[in-house]
């Protein structure tokens, strides 16, 4: 669904009467978008009575009100302005000359999906209020229809309809944003993918995510959203060390008017507004103590209690913690309840650091590259065989947030068609010495041949973080080749 974009439109006696104009939306969706008439919304309303003198009365009433109104005096006529507009509000009669106006309601109903439907009629029945109302009809007015009541009733409902029509557009574009595909071609992270996925659809209500700074925990965390089965509902996420302690408890549990000096109105916190969907705790380590107990119970019993509140309120929501500090240590210094450690741990993920699936760092340095681009206004070709070679060299102890700030820098500064070790500016003196080279000016230095081959597998393997394909690669052998020479190294020792 594309995002709603609201139009202003100038109510102007000499503007040319063009009823379709305010409401075609620029991106060519066929959504109606509302315009704006002294900070109310303008509607496109579908009127449907056969009653002469009323469907004039509504519709003069209507139009001096700011809104856009098209009338029908029958449901074939209404059929007719549905297939070439969908109407903002629909304004239904009941008893019409070819129908009921509920059947076609209940017809149309995927149609009028995002149009308010009011019903009108001048006889009050119980079933079929009942009916409208669960066909979705937002009001069931009663003839004579009060019009001054009629306007602020539409009014309100074309406002909240573009608010929720924001949501679901705002929701969506989260929804593909949390959904993106994950860069994983080591064999090591799709491994990962795998049990985080696992998890992701299961129903374990408490994830906890560790691993060093930068590692991608956020993004996992994303990730486990985007495929569960609460991916519809909201996706909240706290740093735990980014708030002030004294807000934190009304950030995450909300407040009542007037339980301290600055809380003017009643607010709800984020486990409140994630009903049904997922919070994410981020740096849980720096939680205190007394705000660890408030967590415990709400993790266990599924309930909370607002600063300065009395009531429990029921909250289902799944919590993903994540942490870079060694939380088992800081049970043992007392520094972390050991029963909340328990409740987090209930699925335990470590995070690898970069240099551990350092097969990815291209694929996430090109993804990078191209994602970044549209930002600097700049197409680059990728990178020089000596900037891919210093970024498998470099071992990135700031991990993945590392490489993509590195890889951000880097477009400032080349200028080139290719990012090169010049813009790239890594320092990979904290590997191994190469190995001695072999010159005409040195020939005592010169070392054997399978000095110069294990070094250079040595250093291979490291700059491959392990991994044996990579190094492989890197040394333009298969990898058993490899293997062999490794297995040779190995019981030469």
């Amino acid at each position: 669904m594309p995002e709603v974009v609201r139009t202003v439109r100038s109510i102007d006696a000499d503007e040319p009467d063009d009823p379709a104009a305010p409401w075609a939306p620029p991106d060519g969706s066929g959504r109606q978008v509302p315009a704006e008439r002294d900070g109310a919304a303008m509607a496109l309303i579908l009127l449907v009575e056969d009653e002469k003198l009323l469907r004039w009365t509504l519709v003069e009433k209507l139009k001096r009100a700011g809104h856009e109104v098209h009338e029908a005096a029958s449901l074939e006529e209404a059929d007719e302005h549905l297939r070439a507009h969908l109407p903002e509000v629909m304004l239904l009669d009941l008893q019409l000359p070819d129908g009921h106006g509920l059947d076609f309601y209940e017809k149309n109903r995927g149609r009028l999906e995002e149009s308010v439907v009011i019903v009108m009629t001048a006889v009050s029945e119980v079933d079929q209020v009942v009916r409208a109302m669960k066909l979705g009809a937002l009001d069931f007015l009663n003839k004579p229809v009060d019009t001054d009541e009629l306007i602020a009733l539409i009014d309100r409902s074309v406002s909240v309809r573009g608010e929720r029509l924001e949501a679901d557009a705002a929701r969506q574009t989260r929804e593909r944003e949390l959904g993106q595909e994950l860069v994983a071609e080591s064999a090591e992270f799709r491994d990962l993918l795998r049990v985080v996925g696992d998890v992701a659809r299961s129903e374990v209500g408490s994830i906890l995510l560790f691993g060093e700074s930068g590692s991608g925990k956020n993004v996992l965390a994303r990730h486990i959203h985007a495929a569960s089965s609460r991916r519809a509902k909201p996706f909240i996420e706290v740093s735990c060390a980014a708030i002030p302690d004294n807000l934190l408890e009304s950030e995450l549990f909300g407040h009542e008017r007037g339980s301290f000096t600055d809380a003017k109105a009643t607010r709800r916190g984020s486990f409140e507004l994630a009903e049904g969907g997922t919070v994410v705790l981020d740096e849980i380590g720096e939680l205190k103590l007394d705000l660890q107990a408030k967590l415990l119970h709400v993790l266990e019993e599924r309930r909370l209690r607002r600063v300065g509140g009395s009531r429990e309120i029921y909250v289902d929501v799944r919590v993903i913690a994540l942490t870079n500090r060694d939380l088992p240590a800081m049970v043992e210094q007392r520094a972390f309840r050991q029963d909340l450690y328990y409740r987090l741990n209930v699925f335990p993920v470590r995070v690898p650091p970069l240099r551990e699936h350092s097969r990815d760092v291209l694929p996430l340095a090109r993804h990078f590259l191209e994602s970044l681009q549209a930002k600097f206004g700049r197409r680059f070709e990728g990178f020089t065989r000596e900037g891919e070679n210093l970024l498998l060299c470099y071992g990135w102890p700031g991990n993945i947030r590392e490489l993509r700030n590195i890889i951000e820098r880097s477009m400032v500064l080349e200028r080139g068609p290719r990012i090169g070790p010049e813009s790239l500016a890594v320092d990979c003196t904290d590997m191994a010495a190469p190995p001695p080279s072999i010159t005409a000016d040195s020939p005592t230095a010169l070392p054997t041949l399978d000095e110069a081959e294990r070094a250079l597998v040595e250093r291979a393997m490291r700059a491959a973080g392990g991994n044996q394909t990579r190094a492989a690669e890197l040394l333009g052998v298969t990898r058993d080749q490899l293997r062999y020479r490794l297995k040779k190294f190995a019981g030469e020792s």
